[in-house]
């Protein structure tokens, strides 16, 4: 049986490849191999690898894990929500997608707006007539709502696999045949002793939430978008599936109207991250902080956050040492990208 991994997913900056990396980090600054009872709290979750990687070790009994993507909510609902499911019925809902034939499905939003285009129109026809089920099923409860995170999360990253992108939907690659090559497959949930908090919050406001809370958090990860680039708009069309509100789309890319804007991606970043770092200090242990050196001939590109501005601002709260890996980004073809490196940042926070 093919089934999805969390990491079987195309997704920019995904840290996939540095995990280990990013432990050994930590374990020189903070060793936590003899303690237990610790708590992780993933601020910009991403992919949900790196909560999954310390969701899974002995020393970690709870997990915070957020991302302001509602796609990546379902995602994280789909694989990480210890709830009930049963497991064959979703094999059943499964044999019964796999016969599913276009001709005998009426064209609806997603065929309208994307066939052609980022599927071919079959396929699109399939995903929308997919979306539109798992909502129905779920109204007359054919399907509970662990069991519809699940389906959702599955459509997600089928629909991902095959769509005509280079890894994000800033844009479609025009002028190749599209085949039909939707399959739908299930994703695989992770089993888990350890408990969970999932959200889908502004960052800096859920610090703040959590500080109200006083909170104790022994691990806080950090991982804030690089650059001008909108992960609302790298990801659109997977946050149009997710949401399925079938909005108005606009331009060549057919995006809906802006939401959901990060305040890191533009020139207010330094400011927003100091005042992250400034709730979390107070409620965290350990801050960690993940960011690379991206400077290239594209300006949209570039870093928003300096080094020395990153090293500035953690060394105003604790101890910082910052640790370098060599690190493929992401590039569109379009930047002259070289010597890239991820800067893995761990602060202990001094207590007051």
């Amino acid at each position: 049986m093919d089934l999805f991994h969390l990491s079987s997913r195309r997704y920019t900056g995904a840290k996939t490849k540095l995990l280990e990396s990013i432990d050994e980090s930590i374990l020189k600054t903070f060793n936590y191999k003899d303690k237990r009872n610790l708590s992780f709290f993933d601020v910009f979750c991403g992919t949900g690898v790196v909560s999954e990687y310390f969701a899974k070790k002995p020393q970690f009994s709870h997990c915070i894990l957020n991302d302001f993507l509602y796609s990546n909510f379902v995602i994280y609902q789909g694989f990480f929500a210890q709830d009930f499911f049963d497991f064959k019925k979703l094999e059943s809902l499964k044999q019964e997608f796999a016969n599913l034939q276009a001709k005998n499905i009426k064209e609806n939003y997603y065929s309208k707006a994307f066939g052609d285009k980022f599927f071919s129109q079959n396929d699109s026809k399939i995903i929308g007539y997919l979306r539109d089920t798992l909502d129905r099923f779920l109204e007359l409860k054919v399907i509970n709502k662990q069991e519809f995170y699940i389906l959702l999360a599955s459509l997600l990253y089928s629909a991902d696999r095959i769509a005509n992108t280079v890894g994000h939907y800033d844009a479609y690659r025009k002028n190749i045949p599209l085949q039909d090559r939707f399959v739908y497959e299930l994703i695989e949930p992770i089993k888990l002793t350890t408990t969970l908090e999932i959200y889908k919050e502004d960052s800096n406001l859920l610090a703040k939430q959590l500080l109200e809370q006083k909170r104790h958090i022994d691990i806080a990860f950090i991982d804030p978008p690089y650059n001008s680039r909108q992960y609302s708009r790298f990801y659109h069309l997977l946050e149009n599936l997710s949401q399925n509100k079938k909005p108005k789309l606009y331009g060549v890319a057919l995006k809906p109207k802006p939401e959901n804007l990060s305040k890191y991606c533009n020139v207010g970043a330094k400011e927003v991250f100091k005042d992250l770092i400034t709730s979390l200090a107070k409620i965290c242990k350990v801050l960690v902080v993940s960011y690379n050196n991206t400077y290239s001939a594209n300006s949209r590109s570039n870093a928003r956050l300096k080094q020395d501005e990153i090293k500035e601002i953690l060394e105003s709260i604790g101890k910082v040492q910052m640790f370098e890996y060599n690190f493929k980004p992401f590039s569109s073809g379009k930047s002259n990208l070289s010597n890239h490196k991820e800067r893995v940042f761990v602060c202990q926070v001094l207590t007051k």
